[in-house]
């Protein structure tokens, strides 16, 4: 029976030895107080110093309290991230270590959520209070005034101070706006209250008690200039409308994929691209999972090579894939798999990783399934900047660069032993189309890119260039695509 809590404290910490101890001792004996059952998450980002062992000293006074490590420092936007993430609180809120909001504003602020229908609480510095104890320095008031000034002027007009290290959220709202972020630094709240913003959630901005304290991680300059671009940044990458509730493909585009994946130019390249992959592998006859298999064409092309299997969180794929002629296939989710430790040789994870809350997560469990010595080949879509409707359409929750593709990787215990781009040649087409649509089409009505096939000496051109293009990129690395695509071991080593 799992255990039911009513609060996660997330806590995000880097070199935070000296002030870590003091500050979770005054929240265990908050929580401890409480009636509520609560549940305490460190996440130390990579500290060099001895917070990891200051914060597991503090889980014999406090049964429900975890500690994660990451092996460098990701960044707090990350941390918070990672802590929301693997929380299961109906409430789940951060607090900054250093302890310039206290765990007491938890109980001022509390009812906003439970009582009066509000998904999100923020607390602000900006806000006045007769019970608000409020210490800042001049400069921060001044930084803080011309910052928000930007945020009010390109993202959002209705918050005062988007920054305060004391936010708490509805637990069913983490997931839809978390999945969906990219900052990992100090710019991560501005990003999650623009998308809060779009997807139509209620924000409640309220008065805490807030103290300067001593030893702030956070530079005023450099860290300014970064939060300026980080406000663009945000603007660019979620232009489009979102849908909050869109989880998986709709059925239009299952019966769509049906209809294109064995003839369409971008299907056929996609997998030539794969097979080669397999092949490169020089593993016999090998045992092949096509995690998120669609309605099955690739595992008719990987059967040839090996046995073959597929999963799909979606019945109406597997129905699909029944049609195809496809047998070895069952529903389940990627995230928990229904096959034995150390079961494949090989493991193909096709545009899905940008399609699950957590790839750290659904990673680590194509790592469990695969054999020592084996293979996970992935494909995902590249670069931020080209996200668009087409990428609304199937349910995306991002888009992925090399650095973070292999730092998802990194976190989930495996290695990249070759990656590189594929689509190249389509991406002077693709990135023209897919920025113009971005800005200039405001219909709310999404389609993908791949619902209908070009014409037919079009579509074969398309195809003859990509087998081109799978021979050139044997031997020399393409400088960009649509597509990134790595192959990661357990073991191999790391590109």
């Amino acid at each position: 029976m799992i255990e039911k809590i009513d609060i996660s404290i997330v806590i995000p910490v880097f070199n935070e030895a000296a002030r870590l101890p003091a500050f979770l001792s005054r929240v265990i004996a908050y929580c401890n107080s409480s009636k509520k059952k609560y549940e305490i998450i460190i996440v130390d980002d990579g500290s060099r110093d001895k917070t990891y062992e200051a914060a597991m000293a503090h889980k014999t006074h406090f049964c429900s309290l975890s500690v994660e490590k990451f092996a460098k420092n990701e960044g707090k936007g990350y941390a918070v991230k990672r802590g929301f993430l693997k929380s299961k609180g109906n409430i789940r809120l951060f607090l900054d270590a250093d302890g310039s909001v206290g765990p007491e504003e938890i109980g001022r602020n509390l009812h906003y959520l439970t009582e009066e229908g509000y998904d999100i609480f923020i607390g602000s510095r900006v806000l006045r209070d007769k019970d608000q104890t409020l210490v800042v320095k001049w400069y921060r008031k001044f930084i803080g005034i011309v910052f928000n000034f930007l945020v009010h002027a390109i993202l959002f007009k209705n918050i005062s101070d988007t920054q305060c290290g004391f936010k708490m959220f509805k637990g069913e709202v983490v997931t839809p706006l978390f999945s969906r972020s990219y900052l990992k630094g100090f710019g991560f709240d501005m990003e999650i209250l623009y998308l809060a913003h779009k997807m139509g959630y209620r924000v409640k901005e309220g008065a805490v008690s807030w103290r300067h304290m001593a030893g702030s991680k956070v530079n005023l300059f450099t860290d300014g200039i970064r939060m300026f671009l980080n406000i663009l940044q945000i603007r660019n990458w979620h232009w489009t409308p979102i849908n909050p509730f869109g989880k998986y493909l709709g059925p239009d585009e299952y019966k769509y994929m049906y209809d294109m994946e064995k003839r369409h130019w971008w299907f056929t390249g996609r997998r030539a691209l794969i097979v080669h992959l397999i092949k490169s592998s020089n593993i016999i006859s090998p045992q092949i999972l096509d995690v998120g298999c669609g309605t099955g064409a690739n595992l008719l092309a990987f059967g040839k090579m090996g046995k073959a299997f597929g999963i799909d969180i979606s019945a109406r794929a597997i129905k699909f894939c029944k049609k195809r002629g496809v047998e070895n296939v069952i529903q389940c989710s990627a995230e928990k798999i229904e096959y034995a430790d150390k079961t494949f040789d090989i493991i193909t994870c096709l545009d899905l990783l940008e399609h699950v809350a957590d790839p750290v997560e659904m990673l680590a469990e194509l790592k469990r399934v695969l054999k020592d010595d084996g293979k996970i080949i992935i494909a995902v879509p590249a670069f931020r900047f080209l996200w668009s409707q087409h990428d609304e359409a199937l349910c995306h929750l991002r888009r992925y660069t090399k650095k973070s593709l292999l730092s998802d990787l990194k976190n989930a215990g495996l290695k990249s032993e070759n990656n590189g781009y594929f689509f190249f040649l389509s991406f002077f087409a693709v990135a023209p189309i897919r920025m113009m649509r971005k800005f200039l089409v405001s219909n709310q009505v999404t389609r993908s890119d791949t619902t209908t096939l070009p014409p037919k000496y079009l579509n074969e051109f398309l195809k003859f260039l990509f087998k081109i293009e799978l021979i050139i990129s044997g031997w020399m690395r393409l400088p960009f695509g649509t597509t990134i695509y790595t192959i990661a071991s357990k073991n191999g080593r790391c590109s």
